[in-house]
């Protein structure tokens, strides 16, 4: 199993005077990433490693180059078809390319999730095989991922899985209880203006019809159940 560096091991590392070490076992998250650089701490490569992140950002380069292409085109055409509407082209550009950068955000296949199962219904989760997929807030630049861990057959009452957040905060109104087990880092919730601090080992429970806002400020990782199942539908 591969070794996440996160925000929170970016901090310690700062704190020790430590360099982080990057092979083909170990992998970083962006907002990781992007905080090593502001805290200035080194991240050294294997050479397999510098070569795939050199190829990755090249990689990147031609897509943002291509993107930034397709977006002009659709620019032009929205601008046709609009031709005489009250709408910027500020405005234009803008909603174009949020609309772009949701369609290109393509989920890569998620490896199955290991399990071992009882005749009886008892399951054992495999917690390290869960990876998550994107969590769509309203916001592409939004990082938060989720993967429910059971299904509706497996679980028809209960609906479980696993939510991150990294750097990132959306409202959401729940049209269910839930109840949510910090395992990594630090959740805020905030509800009634006010911000409810979480952390490694604490649990929220938020009751059914409550308006709040998800947040981390670095990164934040719980486990949640919720009541009814079919909780995506309400």
């Amino acid at each position: 199993m591969k070794k996440l560096i996160k925000a929170e091991d970016v901090r310690v590392c700062k704190k020790n005077r430590e360099v982080i070490q990057l092979d083909a076992h170990t992998l970083i998250t962006p907002g990781a990433k992007d905080l090593a650089s502001e805290l200035g701490v080194e991240i050294k490569y294997c050479k397999a490693t510098e070569k795939a992140e050199e190829k990755a950002s090249v990689n990147a380069g031609a897509k943002s180059g291509q993107q930034d292409g397709d977006c002009e085109k659709i620019e032009r055409l929205v601008k046709e078809k609009l031709r005489g509407e009250a709408v910027s082209d500020a405005a234009v550009r803008r909603i174009v390319r949020e609309v772009m950068g949701a369609v290109t955000a393509v989920q890569p296949k998620l490896p199955p999730i290991e399990k071992e199962s009882d005749p009886g219904g008892l399951r054992l989760i495999r917690g390290g095989s869960v990876a998550l997929e994107r969590f769509d807030t309203g916001v592409v630049t939004d990082k938060v991922g989720i993967r429910e861990i059971l299904t509706t057959k497996e679980c028809p009452n209960l609906a479980t899985g696993f939510m991150e957040i990294e750097r990132s905060s959306f409202d959401w109104t729940l049209g269910y209880d839930e109840l949510s087990y910090i395992t990594e880092g630090n959740l805020n919730i905030t509800v009634n203006g006010k911000t409810y601090h979480g952390h490694a080992g604490d649990v929220f429970f938020i009751p059914k019809n409550t308006s709040v806002t998800f947040g981390s400020p670095d990164y934040g990782k719980f486990f949640f159940t919720a009541y009814p199942a079919n909780w995506r539908e309400l």
